[in-house]
């Protein structure tokens, strides 16, 4: 039997699954197709009932509209927030006002009726008169109600589109700046000298994966286009081991392994935190489905069932318990996947050359639900597993907290992992670990039950986010890391077992390279 608190919970929370969300609650609604308050096409209905802490925002604009200056978001104006939020305060309030004015009149007439059954003739008279009365106060009402809706449901939409794009809060610790002024956490490891004993030159990755022929970028681009790439022989199998490997590795730390969709709802990225103001210029989008064009005009919005190619398995895991309410004793969830990841954008340069920047890549994202005050020790966790598997990589690498300027929208934090890559004589981004606080699940509407204010309610639970394993630039970093003068490549001891059941421990150059 269920005690009387677990009781009530499920109670709750079947209540909250199957009820829509209320007309009036803080999420944003569709707004009328001859709003114009909303910048854009209009849009169709969302899935997702986001809350933002409109109230909070109020009395904490000048702090807001610092931070965002801070984090070098220069096109917001939270006064403008402010404003809308308290005209759309002002009109709700007149709403409830219309819509008690109208169930008084209901009620009223419900008497009237009772009073018209009993047909005494001083009465009805009377009673008729006053049913006529009220008859044609109500149409009256009715009109106005349906006008002040509308009107209401346009001031949110414009609210919403214009909050959405306020960024998180920042952690105390977080230097304020470039990347320039990004903190030193800690380095492990010494970078490798550029040169072998005898003075040869270190090759670079793309040296040592034609010697090996591991990636074939020429051919990909017959079937793809530039920055697409195939992994082959060792390379492919370098990938297996390496996923195989990190996903292990999170297990053992009690994430739950997950494969994810690869396409998205735009809603669902927008929700994650990435809010663009013009077009979208890193984002593969389906036209198939898209009731618009792939690329937008400036300032117009998308449609936010159309589909797009997930940037990071971050987005479909935070997608997974949205619009529910989660039992607290299941807290913290974590979860480990595997997944592929679409980056449209494109930079040209040395640093940028070969596997460093490509437009899809495997990687193995590491994803918690955590309960408010215990976000800042997933965050930590998720690091530690970081640095474990970097340092049984026998990696040079080091962990900076990001300065604000290379937050996004919806860190609190966020932790960046540079490996030493000897060939391209450069640090490079390896990995990367954030809290988002509940940035995220205000907008996907994720909450759990709580006990305070009052038993049986609830909050919005946090999020934090971090990557085990991104394939490519790790191949990058243990190539040009465990290179041998003659084009040998060691391959880490922990990272044996995964690669052809453990018997290789070094590829050689030439067609059986790992004999």
């Amino acid at each position: 039997m269920l005690s009387p608190r677990k009781g009530s919970q499920m109670f709750a929370l079947r209540r909250v699954i199957l009820w829509r969300a209320r007309p009036f609650s803080t999420g944003v609604r569709p707004a009328s197709r001859n709003s114009t308050d909303v910048p854009g096409p209009q849009v169709s209905a969302r899935q997702f009932n986001p809350h933002l802490n409109y109230r909070y925002i109020r009395e904490n604009a000048a702090y807001i509209q610092q931070n965002a200056i801070n984090r070098n978001v220069l096109d917001l104006d939270v006064s403008r927030v402010v404003s809308l939020y308290d005209k759309f305060v002002t009109a709700d309030f007149e709403l409830a006002e219309l819509r008690r004015r109208r169930n008084k009149i209901a009620t009223e007439m419900a008497a009237i009726v009772g009073i018209l059954k009993k047909q005494r003739k001083d009465d009805v008279v009377e009673a008729l008169n006053r049913k006529n009365q009220l008859a044609e106060e109500g149409k009256t009402l009715k009109k106005l109600v349906a006008e002040k809706e509308e009107q209401v449901a346009n001031m949110q939409a414009a609210l919403y589109e214009e909050a959405r794009h306020i960024p998180n809060d920042t952690h105390p610790s977080v230097p304020i700046g470039d990347e320039s002024k990004a903190g030193l956490v800690d380095t492990v490891g010494s970078p490798r000298a550029a040169v072998f004993d005898s003075g040869a030159p270190l090759r670079d990755h793309m040296e040592l994966a034609s010697l090996h022929d591991m990636v074939d970028f020429e051919r990909a681009g017959k079937a793809t286009g530039s920055s697409f790439y195939y992994l082959r022989n060792a390379g492919a199998l370098l990938e297996m081991a390496l996923t195989r490997y990190a996903i292990d590795r999170c297990i053992a730390r009690g994430f739950v392994p997950v494969t994810t969709p690869d396409l998205i709802r735009h809603e669902v990225l927008e929700a994650c935190g990435f809010n663009p103001r013009t077009e979208d210029p890193q984002t593969y989008y389906i036209e198939p489905h898209a009731a618009s064009e792939a690329r937008l005009p400036f300032n117009a919005r998308r449609d936010p069932m159309q589909l797009c190619l997930s940037a990071t398995a971050e987005f479909p895991l935070a997608a997974m318990y949205a619009n529910e309410i989660v039992l607290s004793e299941k807290l913290p969830i974590k979860m480990v996947a595997l997944g592929k990841s679409f980056r449209a954008e494109g930079q040209a340069g040395a640093t940028n050359r070969g596997l460093y920047r490509v437009h899809q890549f495997t990687k193995v994202e590491m994803f918690s639900i955590t309960a408010k005050g215990e976000s800042d020790n997933a965050l930590k966790e998720m690091v530690d597993i970081q640095k474990e598997i970097f340092e049984d990589l026998e990696l040079c690498f080091r962990i900076l907290n990001m300065p604000t300027h290379d937050l996004g929208a919806p860190a609190y934090q966020k932790y960046d992992m540079e490996a030493w890559m000897p060939g391209r004589k450069a640090w490079g981004e390896i990995s990367s670990a954030s809290n988002c606080t509940d940035y995220q699940t205000r907008r996907l509407n994720i909450r759990h039950f709580v006990s305070s204010p009052s038993p049986n309610t609830t909050d919005f639970v946090h999020t934090i986010n971090g990557t085990a394993c991104a394939v490519p630039r790790l191949i990058i970093a243990l190539l040009e890391t465990h290179q041998l003068e003659d084009g040998q490549l060691r391959i880490p001891e922990k990272l044996r077992p995964y690669f052809l059941g453990g018997n290789v421990d070094r590829l050689r150059v030439g067609k059986e390279s790992w004999s």
